[in-house]
């Protein structure tokens, strides 16, 4: 007797609701480094998807990854196109449990009824995913087949369907370990030599005293006013030879060293904008960058959040004064959950959060969602790009029109042209930054209008 595995749903009552994992910062960092190494056709995921249709008996199958935003096909059969957003996706539901997942006839089912796979040209009806679990807890994505009439399935098939999905986790983690046994190499030697006298070069600065703050001015696009600066470490030695921190950036993985040059970048553009405001300067805000390593809590010292709190206090400056940016990687750290904590404090106490290169991480939208931020900082590879590209100049538009909608600013960085510049005034963008409005300099290199 056959056993099925799934009843219809047929009403928003029994539909259930439709959230994120609870760990989906970890599943999507995984997922980020399985596609490194997981990239091109590969014989065997398509071999187990024509099993999954034999055993199934039906014409579409798939292997599919779940990203923040999109569902990825890495192997198909009887279907067209590359993906699909996840809001379309069936395996959304299928990655929200360690059990495969059957709608028998997805027009009577209220989560599927209009969906474009369903009202659209595949006419999709019958659904059956297995999701591929990499580790516990963390499901990439599914192997799932697909029927253009409504189906059921019996316990004998899903078992076998169970079998295949694990087989496509081993394929993905054989991918992985033959990439990372490729890289035990000369190659590796080498970069490990130069992360190590990058390392040397940082630990020489913070001795002695070769760090200095440089500073770009951020630009209000509906008057030209300039709102403040960002805060930009350079390495200067003592011939005049400058480094910007790609040359060091291995430091900033190392949490002892990285919290003493985020110590070294926080007291000093404090003080800076402290001398600022006693001699009188109307300077706006100083924004200052934030690595990952930051936040981790040593015995006996305080938080980043609880260090940026008392320097201020310390200065009589108002929180106003420093912004604090942070990329989506920092957020993909191990320590994301205490950063999202830290970051609601330094907001409550009236920092502003800005979320910095938004548009080339892995799951930005993700991110904007879960935490709370009050600026987004368009990356400067879509600005130079927009005003020649289409699709760029859309993404760029995007990001505003999100932005609005949710209540934040948007400031524009790489703004090198005055064509972009007006593009970004046209499509309502805030704030610009870039060698359009000026190259990032000493402090002592910086005019002020005389103050009144």
């Amino acid at each position: 007797m056959l056993e099925y595995a799934d009843q219809d749903v047929t009403s928003a009552a029994t539909a259930g609701t439709r959230g994120y994992q609870p760990d989906e910062a970890a599943r999507l960092k995984r997922l980020r480094e399985l596609a490194i190494v997981s990239t091109g056709p590969d014989p065997v995921l398509d071999g187990l998807v024509d099993a999954a249709c034999l055993a199934a008996d039906t014409p579409i199958g798939l292997i599919t990854l779940v990203d923040g935003e999109r569902q990825w096909f890495r192997s198909k059969r009887g279907i067209e196109g590359e993906g699909s957003s996840r809001a379309d996706a069936f395996c959304d539901y299928t990655i929200r449990s360690s059990r495969h997942f059957v709608v028998p006839d997805a027009f009577r089912d209220v989560r599927f009824a209009d969906n474009r796979f369903v009202t659209g040209s595949n006419r999709i009806r019958f659904y059956a995913g297995v999701p591929l679990e990499i580790e516990p807890g963390l499901r990439l994505g599914s192997l799932c087949v697909l029927d253009r009439v409504p189906r059921r399935l019996g316990s004998d098939v899903l078992g076998l369907l169970d079998r295949l999905a694990h087989c496509a986790v081993e394929r993905f983690l054989q991918s992985e370990d033959r990439y990372l046994l490729s890289r035990i190499d000369a190659g590796r030697v080498n970069r490990a030599k130069v992360d190590k006298a990058a390392m040397a070069l940082a630990e020489e600065a913070l001795t002695h005293r070769l760090f200095r703050l440089h500073y770009q001015p951020k630009i209000a696009l509906d008057t030209g006013r300039r709102i403040g600066f960002e805060a930009l470490l350079r390495l200067i030695k003592p011939d005049g030879t400058l480094f910007d921190p790609s040359a060091f950036s291995v430091a900033f993985d190392e949490p002892i060293l990285s919290k003493r040059i985020g110590s070294y970048v926080l007291q000093s553009a404090i003080a800076q904008a402290k001398a600022w405001e006693t001699a009188g300067i109307d300077f706006g805000h100083i924004a200052i960058n934030v690595s990952s390593s930051q936040f981790i809590a040593f015995p006996g010292r305080p938080c980043l959040a609880d260090e940026i709190l008392d320097a201020i206090r310390s200065a009589g400056l108002s929180p106003r004064r420093i912004q604090i940016e942070v990329t989506e990687g920092v957020m993909l750290s191990e320590q994301g959950g205490d950063i999202g904590t830290q970051l609601e404090a330094l907001r409550a106490a009236g920092f502003i959060i800005a979320f910095d290169d938004f548009g080339t991480g892995f799951a930005s939208l993700v991110h904007l969602k879960q935490f709370a931020y009050d600026q987004i900082k368009i990356d400067g590879s879509f600005v130079r790009a927009m005003t020649g590209s289409r699709a760029d100049h859309a993404i760029v538009k995007a990001i505003i029109d999100i932005a609005k909608a949710t209540g934040k600013h948007v400031v524009a960085e790489g703004v090198e042209t005055l064509a972009e510049r007006d593009a970004l005034q046209a499509l309502g963008c805030h704030y610009g930054q870039g060698y359009h409005f000026g190259r990032p300099c000493g402090a002592s290199e910086i005019s002020f209008p005389p103050q009144r």
